[in-house]
């Protein structure tokens, strides 16, 4: 537990570190440019995910043998965490030389971007797999919980919960 609140610590101080490059910025009377902010922005998502991860791994209480399977999910959850931020660099420094793509062009870029993270999920769910598999009941429970954030991208998670909410107005179990 105690762990868990280091993690929810570590998140708040990145977080804060982010507020205060922003003001130090405006006191200045310079505005860093978008290439700056893209990177304090992809390096508080790093530490952010760091910390989520060992705030997952503590709270999971891993033993020994566990151990041993937590590393290669945790790199496949980083590396995945890397190539979303690669593409959304990609698309930024397009946009930035005005580079104006056809709607072939971007059906096609949209078509690898999502072939790709299709198989950084896969990746996740194969190194998963094994520690998932040693895990207790208990410690299945909190995964599920505490591994939603990082395994399901923000997109997805957002298009769950509005069916979900959705869904729930319209099947009578909704209140409002």
């Amino acid at each position: 537990m105690k762990r868990t609140i280091i993690g929810a610590l570590a998140a708040i101080a990145v977080s804060t570190s982010s507020f205060a490059l922003t003001a130090a910025a405006a006191q200045t009377n310079q505005q860093p440019s978008q290439a700056e902010r893209m990177q304090h922005w992809a390096a508080d998502r790093e530490t952010l995910l760091d910390a989520k991860l060992a705030g997952m791994k503590a709270a999971l209480g891993l033993s020994a043998d566990q151990e041993k399977l937590w590393d290669p999910f945790a790199s496949a959850v980083k590396d995945a965490a890397k190539a979303r931020m690669d593409a959304m660099q990609k698309m930024m420094q397009t946009r930035e030389q005005d580079e104006h793509m056809s709607p072939v062009d971007h059906l096609e870029a949209m078509a690898d971007r999502l072939s790709q993270g299709a198989a950084d999920v896969k990746k996740i769910a194969d190194a998963a797999k094994p520690l998932y598999a040693a895990l207790d009941a208990s410690q299945k429970e909190k995964f599920g919980m505490l591994g939603r954030d990082m395994l399901m991208p923000e997109r997805a998670r957002f298009a769950m919960e509005w069916m979900h909410h959705h869904w729930g107005e319209h099947e009578g179990g909704g209140a409002e």
